[in-house]
């Protein structure tokens, strides 16, 4: 009864590459799954700016003003007061469901001749002026989020 004991199973050398291989893998579809996720998220956000956009357009249609800007000098982002109270506007008037708060921010610029509002999102993965599309820059750069050097900010611009 000889056995040869050396054809028998792996050696611990194989077993680590093995490991090392599928580790590597994993890691490389984690990586993946994680931009996938991101351009999601990107998508819903520029989708939602782009619902509350249509909600300031009927806002403005019916009233013939934008939403209170709560906060004159500036604007106003998710989980602000201000933000809550234009956005309850829109959802008191029927124009949206609920006050969307996944990080938007909302500004009223003017009334008269130049009545507008700016809504705006940070997107994770689109960081190029040229690669988002509709998105307006109003502004020089160095003033606010919609200026021509913030590439990550998603905006747009209601004018009347």
């Amino acid at each position: 009864m000889n056995k040869d004991l050396s054809s028998k199973g792996f050696t611990i050398i194989e077993l680590l590459v093995v490991i090392s291989i599928i580790s590597l893998l994993a890691s490389i579809v984690l990586v993946n799954v994680n931009i996938y996720m991101a351009k999601a998220r990107d998508a819903r956000k520029m989708s939602d700016v782009q619902q509350i956009s249509k909600a300031l357009y009927m806002f403005y249609a019916q009233k013939g003003y934008m939403p209170t800007n709560y906060n004159p000098c500036c604007g106003a982002c998710t989980g602000s007061t201000a933000y809550n109270q234009s956005m309850q506007e829109l959802v008191d008037a029927g124009f949206l469901p609920s006050i969307p708060n996944n990080g938007y921010c909302y500004y009223n610029y003017g009334s008269g001749n130049s009545v507008g509002a700016i809504v705006m999102t940070y997107l994770e993965t689109l960081m190029s002026t040229n690669g988002i599309g509709t998105s307006c820059r109003p502004w020089a750069p160095g003033q606010n989020w919609c200026d021509q050097n913030n590439n990550g900010y998603y905006c747009m611009c209601n004018i009347h």
